[in-house]
């Protein structure tokens, strides 16, 4: 019998295998996903992400160079404090720079993490074993 606990896990990795088709979708259309740093790409990599990402680490201090050519972003910043502080701050950058912006993606996975998971990094433990197929049956 499964506990509600590893239900509610079951429930997240399904929400997560729609999230990144979802994401990749969005890749193929141009859109650029920002995340905090390198473990936040590295985590979505590992469940299959396979578009544009660009890091606020990587951006630096002045970032404002570096997102003029992002036309479309979509910001997925941690879900505690500072990502929140990040993703407002980054929303208002890439809008002033013209750039189409979406923090839906963020909200959706708010929703579907309830709270366990707040940081991008830590998705990684839903990461797909080397050779696994999320369609296998």
């Amino acid at each position: 019998m499964i506990d509600k606990r590893e239900r509610g896990y079951q429930e997240f990795r399904e929400f997560l295998v729609d999230f990144i088709l979802d994401l990749n979708r969005s890749a193929e259309d141009g859109w650029t996903v920002l995340v905090e740093g390198r473990r936040d790409e590295k985590a979505l990599r590992g469940l299959g992400y396979a578009g544009k990402a660009v890091t606020v680490s990587r951006l630096g201090k002045r970032p404002r160079g570096e997102i003029r050519g992002i036309k479309r972003a979509i910001i997925l910043t941690d879900l505690d404090v500072e990502g929140n502080f990040l993703a407002s701050k980054f929303f208002k950058m890439f809008r002033h720079e013209g750039a189409e912006t979406s923090l839906g993606e963020r909200r959706r996975l708010r929703a579907a993490s309830r709270g366990v998971f707040l940081q991008v990094e830590n998705l990684s433990r839903f990461a797909k074993p080397e050779g696994f197929r999320w369609d296998a049956t």
